[in-house]
């Protein structure tokens, strides 16, 4: 596997906490938008061929739509084949498969619509976006509790230096869950996606970028989470990121619970020097995607996003931005 400097070099974003990655509002409890009412579908999508799309896949499809507006002509570069995606979510399908149930258990499945019907698959979301943008290198949906968004620019940045790919469009998608299932009142919704590139291939174009992400994820056994075994996981994992004698940011969103997991984890950062900045999880792999993308279009400022969920699933992903502060993207 070679070592390819990737970096990002388009942000999109569509969420009740705003559109704007570098205004978004991301201070307090999250918002669910569960009444839509944050999100025009004719001015992101237009006015048709939308109807039927399920809200979470619609959130992704304007999302990487704005992506790749932000990327310049990014798509024109690189055949359909070697362009690649990676999605994370928890509950992007959830209400879906939710009627889909009632239907069924109802007046029957021969009253499922054939419109909404693919969309029992979690990969359909990705699928989706694929279909419209020509991703034919490869799709993978990652669904790891809280951490799957993480995850996702992780493994999509492997396959790239794997070879699989010259281009990455990774982020997370959510839609609210069922009113009457448990973690309902911190539903997310929205989507956030990033385009990354070799560093090389956005010089060669004339795009500036954003900067780069490097990511680790680990596992914490919830039973154990405050060993002295699972301490040294977490060491290691800080050791991985950010190398030896590891210097933590100055910046530190810690998106969690008071789970044992999440209480450990927090304890073990701060023992290492953390100041956090502990930011209340929702129910999905939203929250921690949209303070990294928040992170890296306030440019100048090192930070570490982190990310735990009571099963133990834990990620941190290192936002080094390339620009200062009052340095304007432009592309050639």
């Amino acid at each position: 596997m070679s070592v390819v400097d990737l970096v990002v070099t388009g942000i999109g974003v569509v969420s009740p906490w705003g559109c704007e990655p570098a205004k978004l509002r991301l201070d307090g409890e999250p918002a669910t938008g569960a009444e839509e009412s944050w999100f025009d579908l004719t001015a992101e999508l237009g006015a048709r061929g939308y109807k039927y799309v399920p809200p979470a896949a619609r959130y992704l499809l304007a999302a990487a739509r704005r992506a790749l507006a932000d990327a310049g002509p990014v798509l024109a570069g690189v055949p359909e084949v070697r362009r690649g995606l990676a999605l994370g979510t928890n509950s992007g399908i959830a209400s879906v498969i939710d009627a889909m149930d009632e239907t069924v258990n109802g007046p029957g499945a021969d009253l499922l619509s054939p419109a909404r019907a693919p969309y029992f698959s979690i990969n359909t979301l990705a699928g989706r976006v694929a279909m419209e943008h020509g991703v034919k290198g490869w799709n993978l949906t990652l669904t790891s509790p809280r951490t799957a968004g993480l995850e996702a620019l992780l493994a999509g940045t492997r396959a790239v230096r794997a070879g699989r790919s010259d281009l990455l469009l990774a982020g997370s998608a959510e839609a609210p869950l069922p009113v009457h299932a448990p973690g309902h009142e911190r539903s997310e919704a929205g989507a956030a996606v990033l385009v990354l590139e070799p560093r090389a291939t956005a010089v060669a174009r004339g795009a500036a970028g954003y900067g780069a992400c490097r990511t680790v994820a680990f596992f914490l056994p919830p039973h154990e989470a405050a060993s002295t075994a699972a301490a040294r996981t977490v060491t290691a994992a800080v050791a991985r990121l950010l190398g030896e004698p590891a210097v933590l940011p100055a910046v530190i969103h810690l998106v969690t619970d008071p789970s044992p997991v999440g209480t450990a984890l927090a304890a073990r950062l701060q023992q290492l020097g953390a100041r956090l900045d502990v930011v209340p999880a929702g129910a999905g792999t939203l929250q921690p995607v949209l303070h990294l993308v928040h992170g890296l279009a306030r440019p100048g400022t090192v930070r570490l996003v982190v990310t735990a969920s009571p099963d133990g699933a834990c990620a941190m992903t290192l936002l080094q931005p390339d620009q200062p502060a009052d340095q304007k993207r432009d592309f050639a």
